[in-house]
């Protein structure tokens, strides 16, 4: 019985098909290629996947490339002499995508990838996407003009993702996804353990004797790090049997939604933030309420504060290891950048719960 065809990637249709017009001599040296959204439109296949492509054969010193103005043939002895560049000590590119880089968390992740990178010989192209989509999506795409070997991205927060991060994954292009990966699909991912976390934290609420235990956002739906702190805490309830009460959860926008909540739950005695901005502004809330930290209000956040010894009431938090998560998520990279095609990886780092002043068992609970 004849055994049915196997399918030949797009990848390799492509190189094929630029071999056999440069063997056929139906492309001479020197010769212009098509576009790379020429090639995609005739292969039916995202301009990624023809990149890639090219870019083994410009390996193979088969083609050649000039910076604005496209693809050509290799002459003999490879490319002509005049864009030839002469940079025996170049490092390859790595680019690093994030949305933001305004606080310790995001300065530490930055210098653990730069770190583990330049070990290695490589050096990072370092761009802010400002958590939009758009400018995320241009980003990559600029990345990919650099001639980038890899790329890490930090996603921009929320529901919807850039289908160039699943192009990329899915034509064998090295990419990683630091902090949070993308529901439903399989990509390489380094974050930490968000749900193990808020768990933790939660569950110290608890065994404190608090019944009554809110949760407080300001991330956008569907972000899978907040996805997974919310798992977390809803696990720590159900295992120590208590139920799960709706309207103890709320997302907040603004300093006054906290105290409008507060004010609306009198029965709540402690409160697991998601992160440290909104952890903070419970805090201020609490002040402003004349609920005192944490005989009235025990309160516990992710992620710590700058300089925590510096207040009043030093705040219990989850903390992530944001330098080893870099250097992790950079060997990462390493790896599939020698191996594109290994199976897809998700690293989960621990965290640790830092139990401070701000928790404590609620008045109610404490013998006199």
């Amino acid at each position: 019985m004849d055994q049915p065809t196997k399918r030949v990637p797009h990848y390799v249709q492509i190189r094929k098909y630029v071999n056999d017009q440069i063997q056929q001599l139906k492309w001479r040296e020197g010769d212009r290629l098509p576009s790379e959204n020429e090639l995609a439109a005739q292969f039916g296949v995202s301009r990624i996947t023809v990149k890639n492509a090219l870019d083994s054969l410009v390996q193979e010193g088969i083609i050649y490339r000039i910076q604005g103005k496209g693809s050509f043939v290799s002459v003999s002895g490879g490319e002509p002499a005049l864009y030839r560049k002469e940079e025996p000590a170049s490092h390859p590119l790595v680019a690093y995508i994030t949305p933001v880089l305004n606080n310790s968390f995001t300065a530490l992740l930055l210098s653990g990838i730069e770190e583990e990178l330049s070990q290695h010989g490589h050096k990072v192209v370092f761009s802010k996407s400002d958590g939009c989509l758009i400018k995320e999506k241009q980003l990559i795409q600029e990345a990919l003009e650099l001639g980038v070997r890899g790329i890490l991205i930090f996603p921009a927060d929320g529901e919807k993702y850039n289908e160039e991060i699943v192009q990329l994954s899915m034509s064998d292009f090295p990419i990683v996804l630091i902090d949070r990966d993308l529901p439903g699909l399989s990509m390489h991912c380094v974050c930490s353990d968000h749900e193990g976390g808020a768990y933790a934290a939660t569950k110290h609420l608890i065994e404190l004797g608090h019944t009554s235990v809110a949760y407080l956002s300001a991330s956008p739906p569907f972000t899978s790090s907040m996805e997974e702190r919310l798992a977390g805490y809803e696990k720590a309830l159900v295992d120590s049997g208590m139920p799960i009460f709706h309207h103890h959860r709320a997302k907040v926008v603004s300093p006054q939604d906290i105290v409008d909540f507060l004010e609306a739950n009198p029965d709540i005695t402690a409160v697991f933030a998601e992160n440290s901005g909104v952890g903070q502004a419970v805090l201020e809330a609490a002040k402003q309420l004349g609920l005192s930290v944490p005989e009235r209000l025990s309160v516990a956040f992710f992620d710590d504060i700058e300089f925590p010894n510096l207040h009043v009431t030093t705040p219990t938090v989850v903390v992530q290891q944001e330098r080893l998560i870099g250097k992790e998520s950079a060997k990462l990279l390493l790896k599939v950048m020698d191996d594109p095609r290994q199976p897809k990886q998700k690293v989960l780092l621990p965290t640790e719960l830092l139990k401070r002043q701000s928790t404590a068992a609620p008045l109610h609970s404490v013998k006199s």
